[in-house]
């Protein structure tokens, strides 16, 4: 995504001031007595992107309330999710053993790993404590259910590593524990923070859940289609880790008999073969197909239920990740 909303607009401009709220009140509550702890923090600038996850919050509540005056509470609620996200990042880091985020190197990379989990804890523990400041027990469950859900992810994923028998059920399953459940959660928090009601917080979380999953096949894409210079981050290392994704999943569901073959290619961290192999045949383009269907249910959802300024802007938000 290029940018979030038009910056130009007046949704835009509300986003804008907001997110420079939610970082400052970042930065405030990551600040501790022990000098280590916040120069480790200070290495967290690699990692502070679009701010997706903390925006999708601020205008699910902003789509409930278009003209209303914002409470703090929804600017806490959003640095929360972010804090989770960037715990999410650090720790992939040191599971992938990555020496590259956005272009620039990763904590693991410049700190080593005992430190880089440890941040990954604090930035957690410190969400935590961060919602409980909002006193609302609706969040805190969620808050926690979400966090558990993406660690289970976590573990499942790591299990089937080189998993060539890796079903689409189970991939989506995967996909939607460690990537798609946060981003529905950051716009179902909105929704709670902003009293909607049933079906706006149904449509609201369905809306995320449908972005969260286009955003990983995407990025699933692009693990194995770009360059490292383009994407900002070593490219194939989906297929080192031995993670299989959803061309090489399609690829082995209409050529089963490709099984063996694929199994060699990803013990073998060929990424050229696997290229020729899924050039050869049609799953980058279902996977793409996939991608854009997710993107256009969720703009649809949304806009059954929501019509304004702002969930108008969020669905070309969305537009956005299209292939």
């Amino acid at each position: 995504m290029k940018t979030l909303v038009d910056m130009g607009s007046p949704v835009g401009a509300w986003l804008s001031n907001e997110l420079d709220s939610v970082s400052s009140i970042l930065s405030d509550h990551l600040k501790n007595k022990h000098h280590e702890v916040n120069d480790l923090c200070n290495e967290l600038a690699t990692y502070r992107g679009k701010m997706l996850r903390p925006s999708l919050l601020l205008l699910s509540w902003r789509a409930l309330h278009p003209a209303g005056h914002i409470p703090n509470s929804v600017r806490i609620a959003a640095g929360v999710v972010e804090l989770i996200h960037l715990a999410t990042l650090v720790h992939d880091d040191v599971l992938d053993e990555a020496d590259l985020r956005r272009g620039k190197q990763t904590i693991n990379s410049l700190r080593g790993n005992e430190a880089a989990v440890m941040l990954g804890d604090y930035l957690l523990s410190s969400a935590f404590l961060l919602c409980s400041t909002i006193k609302n027990p609706e969040l805190n469950i969620l808050l926690g259910k979400i966090t558990n859900t993406l660690c289970a992810g976590e573990v499942v994923q790591l299990a089937n590593r080189n998993n060539v028998g890796l079903t689409l059920e189970q991939y989506y399953q995967i996909i939607h524990d460690k990537t798609a459940s946060l981003i529905a959660a950051c716009c179902e928090m909105g929704g709670v923070l902003g009293n909607g009601n049933t079906e706006q917080l149904k449509t609201l979380r369905k809306f995320g859940e449908g972005v969260g999953t286009a955003f990983q096949i995407k990025d699933d894409l692009l693990d194995l289609l770009e360059r490292q210079e383009d994407i900002g981050k070593p490219a194939g290392r989906d297929l080192e880790k031995g993670k299989l994704t959803l061309p090489i999943i399609l690829l082995l569901t209409t050529n089963p008999s490709l099984k063996n073959g694929v199994e060699e290619i990803v013990a073998n961290n060929d990424r050229c073969a696997l290229r020729q192999l899924v050039d050869s045949s049609k799953s980058v383009e279902a996977a793409v197909q996939k991608v854009n269907s997710l993107v256009e249910e969720a703009v649809g959802g949304l806009s059954v239920v929501f019509s304004n300024e702002v969930s108008s802007q969020m669905c070309l938000m969305v537009e956005q990740l299209k292939v």
